[in-house]
Parts: C-alpha cells; structure tokens; sequence
C-alpha cells in the first residue's frame, strides 16, 4: 500500500487496483536486488549520455564533465 511508508519504496510508489511497484526518478534505476531500492545510474559507463565530454565523473543520479589538462568547459554549452 502506497499510502503506508511510501510502500517501502526509495523514491516513488505507484499502485492500481492489483498491484503496487516502485520506480526511481531520473538518474537512478530499481536495484536488482530489491525492487523497493533505487541504485545510482553511472552515466559515465557507456557513451550515450557523455559524448561530448573529455572526462566523464559519476555524480549521485547524474554525472558532469570534466576536461584535461589545458582546457576548459565551455561556459555557453557547460
């Protein structure tokens, strides 16, 4: 029941007339091993998310760029 410590959920619990489940805001995805936990999505680990970037870091449900040595971020497009 949602309604009763958010389901047990991390982040967000949602239910119908059947059933009830968890799901995570963005930058986080359910754990495999609880469905009720919300894991941290390490955008840093495939390129889709980060292509642009010199240097990838993981943040706590996002990630940033970071350049090398002798460059910098460009403020229009940081």
């Amino acid at each position: 029941d949602c309604n009763h410590d958010n389901g047990g959920c991390d982040h967000e619990c949602e239910e119908d007339k059947y059933d009830e489940w968890c799901s995570c805001l963005e930058g986080f995805k359910i754990s495999t091993d609880d469905w009720r936990k919300c894991v941290d999505i390490d955008e840093c680990e495939d390129n889709t998310h980060h292509k642009d970037c010199q240097t990838c870091v993981n943040t706590e449900g996002s990630y940033t760029c970071k350049c090398r040595n002798g460059y910098e971020l460009d403020p229009i497009t940081e």
